[in-house]
């Protein structure tokens, strides 16, 4: 562990943060913590006599700490459980001495955030070191490109340049992240600028990207919530709204919960009416047709319009799968009923690794 100016002011700060009623002392017996208005050599820790790595002297109770250059932290003996508030400290000091020793860059530590889960104590020190604000209400945007995602992430950080509140950084070789800050943000109007984003980012790189959007979270340790809601975001809407550009994961409720529907009850259902008595008739072009029907949101007449047929000819489809079925797509309950059952053989595939 490598100790230094920069270790001891993040000692106490990070002391100072949580009040801990202890002192920290360097091996040769030098008082860190609190910071003295004089300096102050204790010559008597040196000569302390450990059992276990814990040493008694005077009014004080110390604690040997052999992975930091054996630091010491000692805590008045009248403090109530003075002996696990050690312990607490001691593992308050190896977090920081760790984090310093991988000396983590700007971009280290968002990544650890994200990918890591990293909170707390060790987290307010990198975030205070790299001037990283702890609260902010944020949505974690995740950008996928086919290749490599080094032009893309350096695009990203141009076109938000102007924004000190917006972190840019890349999580994975295909992957970038983007931290929007939501001040003064709908979550429409941030669908709305992720799209003109990948427009941008198409322009200047060739490259092609699809997005996730997880929900807002105000702390900055909170934020691989949102990553992990907007990676979830992708792998259902691949699954039920393939072609997309970006999938939020607000506008995927019901998608989220057909997911949730075990395996043999999602067969049971979907098998009510996709079963080999009905595949004559949801054959190629009618699953089409009734994609494009559900696509103009059941107008009869836009929907013949775009598959260029005759609107007698759709009715007579339409028709023809209420014979099958027992239910008219014309009608919104019956429509809604026969998309869910098709939605749960997504779900059966999905389970079965399909």
């Amino acid at each position: 562990m490598r100790i230094d100016k920069r270790f001891f002011a993040q000692i106490d700060r990070a002391f100072s943060s949580v009040d801990l009623p202890v002192s920290v002392y360097t091996a040769a017996g030098e008082q860190v913590y609190p910071i003295p208005v004089k300096e102050i050599r204790e010559e008597e820790i040196p000569l302390l006599a450990w059992e276990n790595d814990l040493a008694h002297l005077g009014s004080m109770t110390y604690m040997h700490l052999p992975n930091i250059k054996g630091m010491v932290v000692g805590i008045p003996n009248y403090i109530p459980n003075n002996v696990e508030i050690l312990q607490m400290a001691a593992v308050l000091l190896t977090t920081l001495a760790r984090a310093i020793d991988r000396d983590m860059d700007r971009d280290e530590v968002l990544r650890k955030v994200l990918l890591d889960g990293l909170d707390g104590t060790e987290l307010e020190t990198l975030a205070m070191e790299h001037g990283l604000e702890l609260v902010r209400g944020r949505c974690a945007v995740l950008f996928q490109s086919a290749g490599d995602a080094k032009a893309v992430t350096s695009t990203l950080r141009e076109v938000f340049s102007g924004s000190a509140n917006d972190l840019v950084v890349q999580v994975g070789r295909n992957s970038t992240v983007l931290l929007r800050s939501m001040e003064n943000t709908h979550y429409d109007e941030l669908i709305e600028l992720v799209l003109a984003v990948m427009e941008t980012v198409n322009e200047e790189t060739g490259v092609a990207l699809m997005a996730g959007i997880g929900e807002m979270q105000t702390e900055l340790g909170h934020m691989s919530r949102s990553l992990a809601e907007a990676r979830h975001a992708m792998e259902i809407g691949r699954l039920f709204r393939p072609g997309g550009k970006v999938y939020s994961y607000r506008s995927l409720l019901i998608e989220r919960f057909m997911c949730e529907i075990p395996q043999d009850i999602a067969k049971r259902y979907y098998e009510v009416l996709f079963n080999k008595k009905n595949a004559r008739v949801f054959n190629e072009e009618m699953v089409q047709t009734i994609d494009k029907f559900f696509d103009c949101h059941l107008n009869v007449s836009e929907a013949a319009r775009q598959l260029y047929i005759h609107r007698n000819t759709l009715v007579y489809r339409l028709d023809k799968v209420q014979k099958a079925t027992g239910l008219d797509l014309r009608t919104f309950d019956d429509a809604i009923t026969f998309k869910m059952l098709r939605m749960l053989g997504r779900v059966n595939e999905a389970q079965r690794g399909g």
